[in-house]
């Protein structure tokens, strides 16, 4: 009996073992970047780890980095990543775009404004960013703003004879912050 409970405690380390992603060794930049275009965000994120480990001012893979962290719900992991690669230089709309959405996870409302602003002058047509960023500006208080920043997009569309994108959400903004 003791020796199946001696198994059984080994067994359970086993399992618990395997399931962190630990970082590969050698942890390699090209499996990274294969986890990633595969969207194993965990696989990536343990490569990319070991990979900073060697080459931590990397800019791009403390960007994938943030990415792949953001993408698996690890918001609180991935902020420093982000900042770091900010740090380096890196300036990409879809970095910014998942700096915003972790830093609105770890409540840094006015940290997630300021990178969907930035992701937004790289790409202005992002329309979830956009959307995103108009909601923060209303939990911000700002409706007016939100209802401006949505507003200036529908116009474009319609002047290149588009239907609006936003109509329902600035409705909802409008009618909750009483606009109309």
């Amino acid at each position: 009996m003791r020796i199946a409970g001696l198994l059984l405690v080994a067994a359970l380390g086993l399992a618990a073992c395997q399931e962190k992603a630990a970082a590969p060794q050698p942890a390699s930049l090209a499996d990274g970047d294969e986890c990633f275009a595969s969207r194993d965000w965990n696989c990536a994120a343990a490569n990319y780890n070991g990979y900073l480990k060697a080459y931590p001012n990397d800019p791009t893979v403390n960007a994938k980095l943030g990415i792949a962290r953001t993408r698996a719900g690890h918001h609180r992991e991935a902020v420093p990543f982000y900042k770091r690669a900010e740090e380096l230089g890196v300036v990409t709309y879809d970095m910014y775009a998942g700096y915003a959405i972790s830093l609105e996870a770890t409540g840094d409302l006015d940290g997630a404004i300021r990178a969907n602003r930035k992701s937004l002058e790289l790409v202005p047509s992002l329309v979830d960013v956009r959307g995103a960023l108009a909601a923060q500006l209303v939990r911000k208080g700002q409706p007016r703003e939100a209802v401006a920043l949505l507003e200036e997009f529908d116009n474009g569309l319609k002047r290149q004879g588009d239907q609006p994108y936003f109509p329902a959400q600035i409705a909802s903004i409008k009618e909750a912050a009483g606009l109309n």
